[in-house]
């Protein structure tokens, strides 16, 4: 009787011990987890997008920097050329190569006084 009436049971002492290691261990887990899955998917993202000659308007705003609704508004404007396949929206590698250094920007002239 001395040892259930001082304090927590052993179970009670497991418990809570197991549920503070959750506690820490958690948030790191789940930080790796995530870190492991934006290497994983950004990875794949970009072998595959090198290897074709196509791409669609996310993997051409990746490659380019560039947001995809701005990829969409070139191709809107005639500016970048690409083809509809189907529900997709192409965009030839080449082509948005040829797009991105049409306009380069003259630091000279842009900020003179």
């Amino acid at each position: 009787m001395g040892v259930r009436e001082v304090g927590m049971t052993a179970y009670e002492s497991n418990n809570a011990l197991a549920e503070a290691l959750a506690a820490i261990l958690k948030p790191i887990v789940k930080e790796a987890v995530s870190e492991a899955m934006n290497l994983h998917s950004n990875g794949a993202t970009q072998s595959i997008a090198t290897n074709k000659s196509f791409l669609t308007v996310k993997q051409a705003a990746e490659i380019s920097g560039l947001g995809s609704s701005t990829i969409r508004l070139a191709i809107r404007r005639r500016q970048l050329r690409a083809q509809k396949v189907g529900r997709r929206v192409l965009v030839k590698r080449s082509d948005l190569e040829s797009f991105l250094q049409a306009n380069p920007i003259d630091t000279k002239s842009n900020f003179s006084v």
